[in-house]
């Protein structure tokens, strides 16, 4: 409810004042990608190989972190495997 009152405050101050909405909404047009198509993710599709690579390795060691973690904790000093 409190939101809403200052956004009428904010309206009523703007409407009441001598500078233009126009200049008051300033960096919302550049917001917007282009309308191409493949265009609306944040990464370059347009080499297979490399994407095929880059997802792979990414995937590949969020899977295997936990294994190397595990690992880890086995075998350092006091361990698991070192009593």
């Amino acid at each position: 409810m409190a939101s809403l009152n200052l956004s009428r405050t904010v309206v009523a101050t703007l409407s009441r004042s001598r500078i233009p909405v126009q200049s008051v909404r300033v960096g919302r047009g550049f917001a917007h990608a282009p309308a191409t198509e493949y265009h609306n993710i944040p990464f370059d599709t347009s080499n297979r190989r490399a994407l095929a690579i880059k997802c792979l390795s990414y995937m590949g060691f969020g899977f295997a972190l936990p294994f190397v973690a595990v690992g880890w904790q086995w075998y350092k000093p006091g361990g698991y495997k070192n009593p």
